[in-house]
C-alpha cells in the first residue's frame, strides 16, 4: 500500500503548503514527508493511510496560528483539497 499512502501524502501535502502557506518541515524527512516502517497503524493497513503534523507547537508562529480558528478552518479546506485531488 505503499506507493498509494505516497501518492495519498503527496496530494494532502501540497494542498496543506498551498492552502496555509506553512512550508515543508525540514527537520525530519525530505520535502515534508518521513516514511515509517515500525508503526503497525499505517504498514499494517490495506488502504492508503497517512499521518499529518499541521505545525510545530514549539514555534511561537506555528502555535499562534493553531490558535486562530479562521486559520484552523484554512487547514481543514486544505487538507479536503488534498483528498480530493487524490480521489479526482
Amino acid at each position: 500500500m505503499a506507493p498509494a499512502s505516497r501518492e495519498l501524502g503527496t496530494a494532502i501535502r501540497d494542498a496543506y503548503t498551498e492552502g496555509t502557506g506553512i512550508p515543508y518541515s525540514n527537520y525530519l524527512g525530505e520535502k515534508g514527508m518521513d516514511f515509517r516502517d515500525d508503526l503497525g497503524g499505517l504498514n499494517m493497513s490495506t488502504v492508503p493511510k497517512v499521518f499529518i503534523e499541521c505545525g510545530n507547537m514549539r514555534n511561537q508562529g506555528d502555535a499562534a496560528k493553531m490558535k486562530d480558528s479562521r486559520f484552523r478552518e484554512r487547514i481543514a479546506v486544505s487538507i479536503a483539497q488534498g483528498f480530493e485531488k487524490y480521489f479526482a
